[in-house]
């Protein structure tokens, strides 16, 4: 089995709702015979939001939520769903491990695994099995036991027998994708249920998702890696084996200096668990350190004496994304992230970066497709501008500039954890101050309003949860411009 060392086993939350084992397409499983395979004090192999399996001892059994709670070797302890406990022990009874059936008849025989001793139906196990691995003297690898045995952290094997073994089920995934139930920003599912291995996740540290199904995918599980993944490194055009047809598809998108700064600072946070850093003492040496892992192309070949003075002209430039000490009566040399949000590729990188071989389908976004955005999306990219002279009655909204190119970034956050708008930086202010002696909250309440009334009932939807100001500025000519995150589009 891979169990690697539980002393860097990230943490991770269970689902507080009821859940089957898989989302099959042949019914659920009974509840009954999924349970009596799991006792207290039983030594098991439990699955990780990593994609990897880790020793531990069953402490307690909660049938109505279909879970375990394990302690780990390290005394860590948490709840982990039946679906990501691997028992390997049949106890001496020939059942299915997927529906709890003991028939066997052709052509839907129970085969035993020959590394872990649990027996799968034909038609239960993904990918089906052949009838020729019944007679074969072959040993035959259920897809628990070929997961665990050539997924590692920095990606899976590339070859070898069990190499090419996973290469060959990751055609298929062991749950029915249409029925995982989605948030909003389609970054997590209530059955947590993600990858070929159909284990937990978490998107935000080192999984990438597919551009076609938009299911996220372990590291752990990705074969084609050339360098390992840094946590919320989502810089790549991904095509998983199931929407390919064959081998994944990886390409590594570009990276600016602002990306650079702002993965690198989300690592950073990640790691050490605080949110501050010197620029130059610890943000410095950290990219340093991970020059190649960043894999930055064209900025690859800056001489080191000049990398400072372009990561701090991105973090003096990006007041929006980063946070400086002085803000705080801390030293200016200290940067932070004004949002722990990893950072998003432009999309237009990933259009440009369309090039699979067999991948030729069409990326799209929330199912539509990313060239053209929705009407109501196109209402806002434009730019917004609010404009309140003193003595003057409130306006309205100016119509959008059509002639404008919307700048397009479609990062979306999750809708169960969307950050309430933060202090803007006394810095983005300028002296004439139109709104003087109004409060901040009073501020944004006029420019809510104030799109509800232009845009109807879009900006009122849009003036929701979805809606974050950024920044604001006052123009010479007395005009006040916000710059606006909505829908996880970013216009000014």
């Amino acid at each position: 089995r891979n169990c690697l060392p539980l002393s860097s086993k990230p943490a991770r939350t269970t689902p507080s709702v009821p859940v089957s084992q898989f989302p099959l397409k042949d019914g659920l499983t009974d509840t009954a015979k999924l349970a009596s395979k799991f006792e207290e004090g039983q030594d098991v192999l439990a699955r990780w939001s990593d994609g990897l399996f880790y020793l531990g001892t069953i402490s307690k059994i909660d049938k109505h939520k279909h879970r375990c709670f394990v302690i780990f070797e390290d005394q860590s302890k948490s709840w982990v769903l039946w679906k990501d406990i691997q028992t390997g022990d049949s106890g001496g009874e020939m059942l299915c491990s997927i529906c709890q059936n003991e028939s066997s008849e052709p052509p839907n025989e129970i085969v035993i695994c020959d590394k872990c001793g649990q027996g799968y139906h034909q038609l239960c196990h993904a990918p089906i099995i052949d009838s020729s691995v019944i007679n074969s003297d072959d040993k035959w690898l259920c897809r628990q036991c070929v997961f665990a045995t050539t997924t590692k952290r920095g990606g899976a094997l590339k070859k070898g027998p069990n190499a090419k073994a996973l290469q060959e089920m990751k055609q298929s995934l062991p749950y029915a994708i249409e029925d995982l139930v989605w948030d909003q920003g389609h970054k997590t599912n209530i059955q947590q249920c993600y990858c070929y291995c159909g284990g937990p996740g978490d998107w935000y540290l080192k999984m990438l998702q597919c551009n076609k199904c938009k299911q996220w995918f372990h590291e752990a599980c990705i074969q084609c890696f050339q360098k390992p993944m840094l946590f919320g490194d989502r810089f790549y055009l991904f095509i998983c084996s199931v929407c390919n047809s064959g081998p994944e598809y990886l390409k590594r998108l570009p990276l600016r200096w602002e990306d650079v700064a702002h993965l690198s600072l989300y690592n950073l946070s990640v790691i050490h668990k605080k949110k501050y850093f010197d620029s130059e003492l610890e943000l410095m040496t950290y990219i340093n350190e991970n020059w190649d892992r960043l894999q930055l192309g064209k900025l690859a070949d800056t001489p080191r004496a000049e990398r400072y003075e372009c990561i701090l002209e991105a973090l003096n430039s990006n007041l929006n994304m980063f946070m400086s000490g002085k803000e705080i009566k801390k030293k200016k040399h200290l940067f932070g992230l004004r949002i722990r949000f990893p950072p998003a590729p432009q999309n237009s990188e990933l259009l440009s970066g369309r090039e699979p071989e067999k991948a030729s389908h069409e990326i799209k976004i929330k199912g539509r497709k990313a060239t053209k955005p929705p009407h109501s999306f196109r209402l806002v990219i434009a730019y917004l501008i609010l404009l309140r002279r003193r003595g003057r009655p409130r306006r309205a909204l100016q119509p959008p500039n059509p002639e404008i190119p919307p700048p397009c970034n479609p990062e979306l956050q999750p809708s169960n954890n969307v950050p309430e708008p933060s202090p803007l930086p006394s810095c983005l202010y300028s002296g004439m101050d139109i709104m003087q002696g109004l409060d901040p909250n009073t501020q944004l309440n006029h420019l809510k309003s104030s799109i509800s009334t232009y845009f109807g009932a879009a900006g009122r939807l849009a003036c929701g949860e979805k809606y974050r100001v950024l920044a604001r500025r006052v123009t010479n000519d007395g005009k006040v411009q916000y710059l606006v995150e909505w829908e996880g589009v970013t216009a000014s």
